[in-house]
């Protein structure tokens, strides 16, 4: 017998019109990881009729387009989507995206609201809220917090010449190997059992990782008894040797060929218990594992250390974990401009600011039950 009580979720397509890959990839993480409405992401081909459609108004022609849209599809609710309102009157969602409004202002959108007026002598962007009147004070104060930005600047890095790198390299080998540094013993690399045996202490190893465009000294270990000794000896996984090392190559550094606007995904789990030690990886894996996102915008997202994030990405990247989705396709002084980033800075807690976020809050709580987006970022988020 069918469970009546079971609640229907309702599903509503939604066709995006001119925008480009960054926005597209960040409303379908979005829509993913909200289930009080199935937000579907349809292209024009697909037999169903969109119930929204987002163009994006910020290209030369976005407002003709959204003419020629909105006369295609009579019945859809047609959305201005743009940093400047229109010249006309239409629905309006105001850019940047900002996660923690988004599927109110779409809900209000397909309920009719949302409508920005061509003959608002104001001129003043609207957001399109919920019912509630928001104090005048209060809103201007919440305004001006959204505009206050920290921008840090990205450093990559190469593992060629590196200790990283070559281990990296005799992994993919099948002899049994040691590196030499100034013809002194480092490290034995044994491919056949995924071990490593360290030569050196952890200090030194670690200060061995700071060198650059080193011409790294390898000797071949014979296959004997001897050497059959040293496998029982080596403790160390060759996937955690290459972990640490990812990690003090790094320093805070981005790892080569990934850039702030490439789109990467986890593709499993790192064995965390085997594994050194590193902030917010539990937190930064639960994310990844589930939606394929771009450093620009996971910064923008999680209020985690950047130091952090890129030493995450250097360590899973290098053991294989971590894939490149959607590599990067822009000119080298696109590249140059990318590696600034930006998030909104936090701002200190006012009792008003309080008090309308528990409002808000409360009211979301009676119209619907709390979200997977709204759990899984809030514990993303350390809340």
């Amino acid at each position: 017998m069918m469970n009546n009580s079971i609640p229907k979720v309702k599903t509503a397509y939604v066709l995006l019109v001119n925008v480009d890959d960054r926005q597209t990839a960040m409303l379908r993480m979005a829509f993913k990881m909200y289930n009080s409405v199935n937000y579907q992401l349809i292209q024009p081909a697909d037999n169903a009729q969109p119930e929204l459609i987002l163009v994006d108004g910020d290209t030369a022609d976005g407002e003709a387009v959204w003419q020629k849209v909105k006369k295609k599809y009579p019945d859809a609710i047609v959305v201005f989507f743009g940093r400047n309102s229109p010249s006309f009157t239409a629905p309006y969602l105001m850019k940047p995206i900002r996660f923690d409004t988004l599927f109110q202002h779409l809900r209000n959108l397909q309920q009719g609201n949302g409508v920005w007026l061509a003959d608002n002598k104001v001129g003043a962007q609207q957001e399109a809220v919920n019912e509630k009147t928001v104090d005048n004070t209060t809103q201007q104060d919440h305004n001006a917090a959204d505009h206050l930005q920290q921008a840090v600047t990205v450093v990559r890095f190469q593992t060629k010449g590196t200790l990283l790198g070559m281990v990296q390299k005799l992994a993919k080998q099948t002899e049994d190997t040691a590196i030499l540094f100034e013809n002194k013993p480092v490290l034995i690399v044994f491919p056949s059992v995924e071990k490593v045996l360290l030569a050196v202490e952890s200090d030194a190893l670690q200060q061995l990782c700071m060198q650059t465009d080193v011409e790294w000294q390898t000797k071949a270990v014979p296959a004997s008894a001897p050497t059959a000794q040293l496998h029982d000896k080596a403790k160390l996984t060759l996937q955690a040797c290459i972990w640490q090392l990812s990690i003090w190559t790094a320093r805070g550094r981005l790892i080569d060929p990934i850039t702030p606007d490439t789109v990467i995904k986890l593709k499993a789990w790192p064995n965390m218990t085997r594994m050194a030690y590193l902030p917010e990886s539990m937190r930064l894996s639960a994310f990844l594992v589930r939606t394929p996102v771009a450093l620009n915008t996971l910064y923008k997202l999680l209020p985690v250390s950047l130091e952090d994030v890129l030493n995450y990405i250097a360590a899973t990247y290098s053991i294989g974990s971590l894939i490149i989705e959607q590599p990067l396709t822009h000119s080298a002084a696109q590249q140059e401009k990318e590696m600034v980033l930006t998030r909104k800075a936090p701002q200190p807690a006012t009792k008003s600011a309080a008090g309308a976020h528990t409002a808000e809050h409360n009211e979301s709580d009676e119209n619907k039950p709390k979200g997977l987006l709204a759990r899984l970022m809030g514990r993303l988020r350390g809340n």
